[in-house]
């Protein structure tokens, strides 16, 4: 017996069109989430990290391909984020650094930091919100 056989072509823009909806709802949705999570992972002293967390616009690069994230927007979320490597801290303008010590404030024209561990809220917040979603 022969076997039976047809071939047919997708309209590639026309799926794209009908597909494009669909999937802006779930990039938005991920987004919001993972940016709730975020917010929910950052460490906190003042808040003003937590509250510089804002989601990214959705941007469509081809019928099947959609780009979005999150970012935290405060100067130095990228150090609390990836951590800092070990660095000498000089004072400004000729002056001394001034900080408490055993037997009252020591003063310093630089000192040196161990650095800061990693605390990557956002990566753990995508983690968590696309494994939720069986996506990761």
């Amino acid at each position: 017996m022969a076997d039976a056989r047809y071939v047919f072509r997708l309209d590639q823009a026309r799926l794209g069109q009908q597909v494009q909806p669909i999937m802006a709802r779930k990039a938005a949705s991920l987004t919001r989430r993972i940016s709730a999570q975020a917010k929910t992972n950052v460490p906190v002293r003042t808040g003003f990290l937590g509250r510089s967390i804002q989601e990214d616009p959705i941007v469509f690069s081809g019928p099947f391909r959609v780009t979005t994230g999150v970012t935290a927007t405060a100067d130095y979320a990228g150090a609390v984020h990836d951590g800092t490597r070990p660095h000498v801290i000089r004072a400004r303008n000729g002056q001394y650094l001034k900080f408490p010590g055993r037997n009252g404030p020591v003063f310093a024209r630089s000192v040196n930091h161990p650095g800061t561990r990693p605390r990557p809220f956002l990566r753990n917040a995508a983690e968590q919100v696309l494994r939720a979603d069986g996506l990761a």
